[in-house]
């Protein structure tokens, strides 16, 4: 029950955030989501304060995209990370970094701009696609090489 007054008490449980915290970090890089949304933010406001000098509307155009890159970039690195360090093959697992997490990212921006009726979604996906292939690249390169010994580390773990 001390859980149940905790709750209705309004007192924070810092083990609980601790927990959310560290499960959705399994899930989401939160350090390049935060990169992410505000690259991301930041050209969306630019572009549709550009195309129509209305403040609010470009700000909230780009909280939007800021969140959904922090939740769903994250969320394509960390499967990035996980190809790049999981797969045996290093050129095998480096061509899957790139490719399957870039492939996701662009067919997700595509089919959202497509069924909310943006009117360009060929060029609303122009900055994700330029962004996210040499990105995720850089991202398994570098986190493949954090590894040397990969092969051993995988063939202990089977």
């Amino acid at each position: 029950m001390d859980d149940l007054e905790t709750i209705t008490q309004n007192k924070s449980n810092p083990n609980l955030l601790k927990g959310i915290s560290n499960f959705g970090s399994k899930f989401i890089d939160y350090k390049i989501g935060l990169i992410g949304a505000g690259v991301m933010g930041s050209i969306v406001f630019g572009i549709n304060y550009y195309d129509t000098p209305e403040l609010l509307g470009a700000s909230t155009a780009a909280l939007k995209q800021g969140g959904y890159s922090f939740l769903f970039g994250g969320s394509i690195m960390r499967g990035c990370e996980y190809l790049a360090t999981k797969i045996g093959k290093e050129a095998v697992a480096l061509a899957a970094a790139i490719i399957i997490p870039s492939a996701v990212s662009i067919g997700l921006t595509y089919g959202v701009h497509s069924t909310k009726g943006t009117p360009k979604p060929i060029e609303s996906t122009i900055p994700t696609a330029a962004l996210v292939i040499p990105s995720t690249a850089i991202w398994g390169y570098r986190k493949r090489k954090q590894y040397p010994n990969i092969n051993e580390l995988l063939d202990k773990s089977d």
